[in-house]
């Protein structure tokens, strides 16, 4: 992920707890709108597909259900590598992000899917 701040919504004033995938708690207040905005540490990146965990509590102690969040992947992948191709090779081979679906175009606009 390239967010450097996890953003929301909830009750004025309430502070705003976000858990991450490695149990470290961040903490925030929302603003007299509701707004808050929390920092994530330079030193915390996400891939996509973990889960956070953000509670509010407000100033009596009362505490909210956790709302579990899904970090999304926004990071495109890495250009693919190709090996050589000639006019004797059977199949284009190469590598590229693991899981990540590839597209080869030939010269007559067909295109191969791998």
């Amino acid at each position: 992920s390239e967010s450097t701040q996890i953003t929301g919504t909830g009750e004025p004033g309430t502070t705003v707890k976000v858990e991450l995938p490695d149990g470290t708690e961040l903490t925030g207040v929302a603003d007299d709108q509701g707004n808050y905005g929390i920092d994530i540490p330079a030193n915390k990146k996400f891939r996509g597909g973990e889960q956070l965990k953000v509670t509010s509590t407000d100033a009596s102690g009362n505490k909210s259900t956790a709302a579990i969040v899904e970090v999304k992947d926004t990071t495109p992948p890495v250009a693919p590598t190709v090996s050589e191709v000639t006019s004797e090779s059977p199949q284009v081979s190469g590598t590229a992000e693991a899981g990540s679906t590839v597209k080869v175009e030939l010269p007559d606009g067909t295109e191969l899917t791998g």
